[in-house]
Order: C-alpha cells, then structure tokens, then sequence
C-alpha cells in the first residue's frame, strides 16, 4: 500500500518543470485526488510513465489508489486530466462515465498525434519504421485500397512492418496513427488481396477514430465488410495460424 501524505483538496493551476515544460508528478497527484475524494479515495498518487501504449495502469485497494498515466498527456490541460480522473473512478467503483469532448478532443488532436507518435516508434523495438518489406510494400496496399475506394484520401496513417513474429497478421495505434503488419507476410507468394485486408481492417480503425463506446465493433465490422475479398483473406489468414 502506498503510504504518502494525501493531496490537499485545491488543485492549482499546472506547474510546468523548467526543462521540458512537461506537467509534474504532483499536480497529476492533485487533480487525482480531487477526483478521488468524490469517490471515497482519501490516498491517491498519480505519475507520468514512458510507457508505449497510450494507456493509465493503476493499483487500488478500499481507499488508496495508484495511478500510472501516459506521458503522452503530460502537457495536457488540467479539463483533461480531471475527465480522464474522472472516468477511472468511474470504472473502478462500478460506474459508467464517459469521455467528455474536451479529452476526446485532446488526445484526437492531429497535432498531438504527429508529436507522440514519434516517441512511439521509438518505444516499439519491434516495428521496423518503414513501409518497404523484403518483397512488399505496404504503401502499394493503401494504393490499391484507395482505387477501390476503400478508405479516404487524406487518410494519415504510418506504415510499418512488425518484426516480432506474432501470429497477429496486424494491427493498429489508433491514437497514434500507425498500422504494423507481421512480418510473416512479408513473403513471396503471400496474395496481394491477404496484405490488402490486413491493412484494410486496421485503417478501419483509423476511419472510426477513437471511439471507447459500446457500437465500435459494431461500427468495424459494418466497414471491414465491403471489402470484396473479405472471407478469403481471413480464411488464408486462419488456415496459417494468423488472426486479425
């Protein structure tokens, strides 16, 4: 169990550390606890971690919790960092909040999107950072899925091989905008129509944004459905030991 002195009940406006502007530890701390308080939590700690995934992890106990949070939301505003507060709490004690507009609108924002997506790549060991394959290149799929009027033209994605062996054919950051495919595909003789669907049901995330509510799936499979060699790629996929 965490032991620390619980955060006072004001919270201040974001202190920045001098060096990389970024919001400290300790106000994350307040806003949390300020949030916490609301839900019976009277010993709440909050910090930033350089984790990969935009993600919170946290630890909690009947009135203490810990929070590890993103550092891709370290210079987020204080609305921001209270509705995400606010939604854990929620779902830590039963509840059902949803994202406010003023987070979804942060953490979709494109500019923050460029920004931590570089940090992101760096924090994935295993994607390649580039599009061109031993024998393919996913960016021919993006073009033969946007001749089949498939996905958008401004689309904005990166495109990358994964080299960690998964039997995941691929897979998507949504919040970061980057699509990965195994590396298994990158063969010859892999059909042009398994790569194309691969990348054609990740952008499909893409094309639905960040959308944390009940009908995303729905959502997804209504669009990954016009593909025309949908069954066909996910049969070739299933008969070697690949998913989606």
């Amino acid at each position: 169990m965490w032991k620390g002195k619980t955060a006072g009940d004001e919270i201040l406006i974001a202190n920045y550390n001098s060096k990389n502007r970024t919001v400290t530890d300790g106000h994350l701390t307040e806003i949390f606890s300020m949030v916490g308080h609301r839900y019976g939590y009277d010993d709440v700690k909050a910090e930033f971690s350089a984790l990969r995934d935009f993600k919170v992890r946290w630890q909690r106990s009947y009135k203490w919790a810990i929070f590890t949070v993103s550092d891709y939301l370290d210079r987020a505003p204080d609305d921001v960092l209270e509705n995400l507060a606010e939604v854990l709490f929620s779902k830590i004690t039963g509840q059902d909040a949803q994202y406010g507009d003023v987070f979804l609108n942060y953490v979709t924002d494109r500019q923050l999107t460029r920004t931590n997506r570089k940090d992101f790549l760096k924090r994935s060991r295993n994607l390649s950072k580039t599009s061109i394959g031993d024998y393919h290149d996913l960016n021919d799929c993006v073009n033969r899925l946007r001749d089949q009027r498939l996905i958008p033209d401004d689309i904005e994605c990166v495109l990358t091989w994964d080299n960690s062996g998964s039997e995941k054919a691929a897979g998507v950051s949504v919040l970061q905008g980057v699509v990965w495919v195994s590396k298994v595909l990158d063969q010859k003789g892999i059909p042009e129509y398994v790569l194309d669907y691969s990348v054609y049901h990740m952008m499909c995330y893409l094309m639905l944004g960040f959308n944390p509510g009940p009908d995303m799936e729905y959502d997804h499979r209504r669009l990954i459905a016009k593909h025309p060699m949908r069954y066909d790629a996910e049969s070739w996929l299933n008969e070697h030991g690949l998913f989606l």
